[in-house]
C-alpha cells in the first residue's frame, strides 16, 4: 500500500511546485538548476529531518559518483535564492557532522498517489508507576521492546533507545525534545504493574504543537505482556499511516518465552548491560544465564548472554580467551534455537573478525543479520568497526553517520564516528566530531582517547598528553589508557617518564591482565621496533580484538616499513 505524496509545497513567500519542477517567489518563477531543485524539494519533503550529506548526494546524483562539492554548491545556491544570510540557517540549517535540516513551517496541498517519506517517531522511556526498582526495569524493557518493534516497519524511523533515554527522568518540553532527536513524533507512557496485573498507558504526540494524536490504556494480565506490546506497535503504525507491508503481517513483539520469570530476569539482564560498567557488564551476565536457566530454550537470553561477553572483551577486562569462546557458543547457540536472531549474527560477525580472523564469516554474519534487521546492524558500533578495519573507510563513515541520525544524543554512537573519521585519517573531522560527543557527555573517556590519539599522529605531543591523562583519569589508571600516554611521551621524547609507564604496566601485569598490546605500543612509540614485534606477536597470541584494526590504524606508523609488519598482517588474514 502507498501513501500520498503532495505536489504543492508552500513555506513563507515560497511555493514549491513539483510538476512544473519550479520554485516560486511571491508568484513569480525563480529559476534553480534541476540538481538544486531536486536538493530543496528533498529538503522540504522531509523537513524538520536531519538529512546526512550521503543521503542527499545518494537521492540527489543516484547514478553518478560525485564530490561533496556539488552538493555544497547546491546548498550555497539555494541559500542565495532564498535569502538567507551568511550564518543565518533561517531555512537551512548546517547539523555539524550529520547534514542539513530544511527549518520553515510546510504546508502542503495537491496530493496524489506516491512513495512516502519515511516518518521518525521517538519512543520515551515508560514511566515506572510501581513503587520497586523492578518496575522501572520492567518500564525499561517495555519502552525498549516498543523500539524493536517498531523499527521493523517499513517506512517508519526510530530513535534509537539510547537518544531516547537520554531525557528519562527529566521534565523537558516535548518540542524541545522532539527537535532534539529529530522526531516529529513521540510516543510516551507509563507501566504499572500488581501482582500479575499490569496497567499501560500509551500517548503518540505531535511533537510540533504537543497535541495528542491517540493514547489508550491497556488493563492485562502479565501473561499478554508480548500481545500488548504488539498491539501498541500496530496501533502507531496505523496513526501514523505507515505501511506495515505484506511481509510484516506476523507478530511485530514475539513471545519469546512462556516463562514470565525468564523474561523478567532478561530485562534485568538489559537494564545492566545497558549501563556498559564493569560491574553492570557482570551483572547482566548473571542475569541472562538465571533467564537461560529457568527457559533453556530462549534464544534472546543467549543472544544477551553473547553481548554481554563480547563486550568484556571489547572494554579488556578480561583476556579474549577467558571470554570469547564463551560468546561464540552462547551466540551460535540463539541461532540454533531461533535462526532468523539478528543479535546473534552481529555477535558471531564480531568475534569471527576479532578473534577468530575468519573475515569472509564476519561478511556472511553481518549480511545475513542485515537482511533480518537492517536498523539493528546500522545502529551497531560492531559493524562500521568492521567496514573500518578492513579500509572501507567511505561506507564505514557512512554507516556511522546513518547511525548517529537515528541516535543523535547518544555519545557512544558519535564516539563511533569520531573513531572512523580517526581511522580514514580526516583528522580535522575527528577532532569536531569528539568535542560533540563531548558536547553530549563531557565524562565520556573514550573521546579522550581519539583526541590523544589524533594529537599524537599530528605531532601535537603535549595536547595529546593532556587528552589522555583525562582519559586516564576518567578510567582509573586502566592500562590501555596508560599505554597510551607511554606513547605520546614516548613519540615526545620523553623517555625517562615513558620507562616509568612501563614498569608501572609490569606491575600491574603481576596482578591481574594487561594486554600484550599495551607494551606493544609503548615501544613503537620508543622506536624499539624489535620489542615492538615480540609484544605484537604475544598480542596476537592473544587475539586481543583492537588488532583487527592495525592494517589502517596511525599509531602503528612507526612500525609500517618493517617488513615484519606486513608479515604480521598476513598473519591476521585482513582482506585487501
Amino acid at each position: 500500500m502507498s501513501e500520498a505524496r503532495a505536489r504543492i509545497y508552500e513555506f513563507e513567500d515560497f511555493r514549491v511546485d513539483v510538476d512544473k519542477r519550479l520554485l516560486f517567489r511571491q508568484g513569480k518563477a525563480v529559476h534553480l538548476t534541476p540538481k538544486a531543485f531536486d536538493t530543496l524539494l528533498l529538503l522540504v519533503q522531509r523537513k524538520g529531518e536531519v538529512i546526512s550529506k550521503d543521503d542527499l548526494m545518494r537521492e540527489v546524483w543516484p547514478d553518478t559518483a560525485v564530490e561533496e562539492n556539488n552538493l555544497n554548491q547546491n546548498i550555497s545556491t539555494l541559500r542565495r535564492v532564498l535569502g538567507e544570510n551568511r550564518g543565518e540557517n533561517r531555512y537551512i540549517a548546517t547539523v555539524p557532522g550529520q547534514g542539513y535540516r530544511f527549518v520553515p513551517a510546510v504546508e502542503s496541498s495537491g496530493v496524489t498517489p506516491g512513495i512516502a517519506g519515511p516518518v521518525t517517531v521517538a519512543v520515551l522511556p515508560f514511566t515506572n508507576m510501581s513503587s520497586d526498582q523492578d518496575g522501572e526495569i520492567f518500564a525499561d524493557g517495555i519502552t525498549e521492546e516498543i523500539i524493536n518493534a517498531l523499527a521493523q516497519i517499513r517506512n517508519l524511523r526510530v530513535v534509537a533507545r539510547t537518544s531516547a533515554f537520554s531525557f528519562k527522568g527529566k521534565q523537558v518540553d516535548l518540542r524541545t525534545v522532539g527537535a532534539t532527536l529529530n522526531a516529529g513524533t513521540l510516543l510516551e507512557g507509563s507501566v504499572r504493574k500488581s501482582g500479575d496485573r499490569l496497567r499501560i498507558v500509551a500517548q503518540l504526540i505531535n511533537a510540533a504543537d504537543g497535541y495528542h494524536i491517540w493514547s489508550e490504556r491497556y488493563d492485562r494480565e502479565m501473561q499478554d505482556i508480548f500481545a500488548v506490546q504488539d498491539e501498541i506497535a500496530r496501533t502507531i503504525a496505523d496513526r501514523l499511516k505507515v505501511t506495515l507491508g505484506s511481509e510484516k503481517v506476523e507478530a511485530l513483539v514475539r513471545s519469546e518465552t512462556k516463562v514470565l520469570e525468564a523474561y523478567q530476569l532478561y530485562l534485568k539482564g538489559r537494564f545492566h548491560w545497558n549501563k556498559r560498567s564493569p560491574d553492570g557488564l557482570q551483572k547482566a551476565i548473571e542475569y541472562f544465564q538465571q533467564a537461560i536457566e529457568k527457559d533453556p530454550n530462549y534464544a534472546v537470553a543467549y543472544a544477551g548472554l553473547a553481548d554481554g561477553y563480547n563486550m568484556i572483551s571489547f572494554r579488556n577486562m578480561l583476556a579474549p580467551d577467558a571470554v570469547m569462546p564463551k560468546a561464540k557458543a552462547a551466540a551460535a547457540k540463539a541461532l540454533e534455537l531461533e535462526a532468523n536472531r539478528a543479535e546473534a549474527h552481529v555477535s558471531l560477525a564480531y568475534a569471527s573478525y576479532t578473534y577468530d580472523r575468519d573475515w569472509p564469516a564476519a561478511g556472511r554474519h553481518f549480511e545475513r543479520a542485515q537482511a533480518l534487521n537492517p536498523a539493528y546492524v546500522m545502529g551497531h558500533a560492531f559493524y562500521p568497526l568492521y567496514l573500518g578495519s578492513r579500509g572501507r573507510s567511505k561506507e564505514s563513515i557512512s554507516v556511522a553517520r546513518r547511525a548517529l541520525e537515528l541516535d543523535p544524543a547518544s555519545a557512544a554512537v558519535s564516539h563511533v564516528l569520531a573513531v572512523q573519521l580517526y581511522l580514514a585519517r580526516f583528522f580535522d573531522q575527528a577532532v569536531q566530531q569528539c568535542q560533540q560527543t563531548l558536547e553530549l557527555d563531557p565524562s565520556y573517556e573514550p573521546a579522550y582517547a581519539v583526541l590523544g590519539q589524533v594529537y599524537s599522529l599530528t605531532g601535537k605531543y603535549e595536547e595529546a598528553v593532556n587528552e589522555f591523562e583525562k582519559s586516564l583519569t576518567l578510567t582509573r589508571r586502566s592500562s590501555w589508557a596508560l599505554a597510551q600516554l607511554g606513547y605520546a611521551r614516548a613519540r615526545s621524547g620523553a623517555r625517562s617518564q615513558t620507562m616509568e609507564i612501563i614498569a608501572e604496566l609490569e606491575t600491574t601485569s603481576r596482578a591481574g591482565f594487561v594486554p600484550a598490546l599495551c607494551f606493544a605500543l609503548v615501544y613503537a612509540g620508543l622506536g624499539e621496533v624489535d620489542l615492538a614485534f615480540a609484544w605484537l606477536a604475544k598480542a596476537s597470541d592473544e587475539r586481543h580484538n583492537r588488532l583487527a584494526y592495525i592494517k589502517v590504524e596511525g599509531l602503528w606508523d612507526p612500525l609500517r616499513s618493517d617488513p615484519r609488519f606486513a608479515e604480521l598482517l598476513r598473519g591476521f588474514g585482513i582482506p585487501d
